[in-house]
């Protein structure tokens, strides 16, 4: 019957991440590599001697959709237990793995890979060697029928909290059905619950989109002004000796106004400047002392990718503030800057990171 369940739940996987792979994200796939400790209870048939023992588990795997994905776990887990029935000492070792389809809960709504948390729900079914002895003599049950491969079945749940866009730390939890064969005492399923916490880490690179013409921010300096503007100097024919043509007179071209645009970065769920930005908006400050006539206009955004509207307007606000308090620190007046946000209902930005940002038009009437 175990061997029945386990291979309709083969099936059922298979056809799941056939029809998950039809459906790619445009951020392609998202493979990953997860290291994880922690402790199985152990039993046997007889409930004696039950403890948490030591459990360790390596795993490959990769999304499909921001939603669904699979993995192939490695994992074993080994304790010593004392039977007062039969007066020995086991040794017990179980070595093997598990193949699970895993369900991002947090993706299926608003499906994008970068969340700061995310949960989610796996099953599967594996197959492990178990290994007994007594006093450390192979036991005599285990004949070569029971030489012994032990299916199970698997449910749980995990916790993502990422540290980085690659790395988060995975708490994982869940209930293995363990089919175990134990000779002349006949097959026995049991619950092994377990509890693991790791790393894991996602591969892949963040893909470099390029902001259509429409979108794009050009950065305007004086001197490409001045030399699209400047005019060119009119020919003037030659004329007879005896009849000089008088010479024209020629107005200087009248400088277009100054403009310049800024883009100051901010990370996920921040209003704070680091270093880097700071140095952007000195770059805006000393501009704007050397053009006292222009205005600044501060606009704030957040990414779609996280968060929800409202939270996003909040954080666009805040973003735009926080530039205009900085330049106001360094002498421009709060009457040249004026502010506005836009929260996540514009993307100025086709790369979803890139619009937690503030952009910052600078130019002269």
């Amino acid at each position: 019957m175990m061997y029945r369940k386990t291979w309709i739940a083969a099936i059922a996987m298979a056809f799941a991440l056939n029809a998950a792979a039809q459906t790619f994200d445009n951020e392609g796939i998202r493979p990953f590599i997860s290291v994880q400790g922690g402790v199985t209870r152990s039993f046997l048939q007889e409930g004696v001697d039950r403890k948490w023992v030591p459990m360790g588990a390596i795993s490959f795997g990769a999304y499909f959709t921001p939603a669904i994905g699979a993995r192939v776990q490695a994992n074993g887990w080994a304790w010593n237990q004392n039977n007062p029935i039969v007066g020995k000492r086991f040794k017990n070792a179980y070595y093997g793995g598990d193949v699970d389809l895993l369900l991002n809960l947090c993706n299926i709504v608003n499906p994008h890979y970068d969340k700061p948390v995310n949960i989610v729900l796996l099953g599967g079914f594996g197959l492990h060697y178990a290994k007994t002895t007594f006093d450390n003599v192979t036991s005599p049950l285990l004949d070569k029928k029971h030489e012994r491969l032990a299916p199970n079945l698997r449910a749980g749940g995990q916790l993502d909290v990422a540290l980085s866009r690659s790395i988060s730390v995975l708490a994982e939890g869940g209930v293995q059905m363990v089919s175990d064969d134990y000779g002349n005492s006949g097959t026995r399923s049991k619950a092994w619950p377990y509890a693991l916490v790791g790393l894991s880490y996602k591969f892949g690179k963040k893909k470099k989109n390029v902001a259509p013409a429409s979108t794009a921010y050009l950065m305007e300096t004086d001197d490409n002004q001045n030399a699209n503007t400047a005019a060119a100097q009119p020919v003037v024919a030659e004329k007879k000796a005896e009849k000089p043509a008088p010479a024209p007179v020629v107005e200087p071209a009248k400088p277009a106004p100054a403009k310049t645009t800024q883009t100051v970065n901010f990370k996920l769920g921040s209003a704070q400047l680091d270093a880097q930005q700071q140095a952007v908006v000195n770059e805006v400050a000393t501009w704007a002392k050397n053009h006292p006539e222009a205005t600044i206009t501060l606009t704030g955004y957040a990414d779609k990718g996280t968060g929800n509207a409202q939270i996003n307007q909040r954080i666009s606000e805040q973003r735009a503030a926080a530039v205009k308090q900085e330049l106001v620190k360094r002498g421009i007046p709060a009457t040249r800057i004026s502010t506005d946000a836009k929260g996540d209902s514009i993307q100025p930005f086709k790369n979803n990171d890139e619009n937690r940002a503030v952009i910052v038009i600078a130019e002269e009437k």
